[in-house]
């Protein structure tokens, strides 16, 4: 069974979060090529702090920390944010979920 994790950015204003949209799309095939599936992203951004959500997994015998690590000190990473301002996101949640029996991600 495959480890899922929901991540949360929430982004400085509207404008911080088009441009991290777009950066997203560039993360999926860098973080494929470090065993992390993204199955889904999506954006709130009419409310007050504009978010980013991203539903991501691991193979079920990888460490988590330890791949999310090595695709952030990867070379890909860098690329992806070459010219975004890190101070844009002020807040990321990491929430690993757990499928239920009947879940059709399993």
């Amino acid at each position: 069974m495959s480890q899922y994790q929901l991540r949360v950015y929430t982004l400085r204003g509207p404008d911080a979060l088009a441009a991290y949209e777009n950066i997203w799309a560039k993360h999926i095939p860098g973080m494929a090529k470090h065993r992390i599936t993204t199955h889904g992203v999506w954006t709130v951004p009419a409310s007050a702090a504009p978010q980013l959500y991203a539903l991501v997994s691991y193979q079920d015998a990888d460490d988590v920390q330890e791949r999310l690590e090595a695709y952030l000190s990867s070379p890909e990473f860098r690329a992806d944010m070459e010219g975004f301002d890190i101070s844009r996101i002020v807040g990321v949640d990491e929430s690993l979920l757990t499928p239920t029996v009947d879940s059709p991600l399993r």
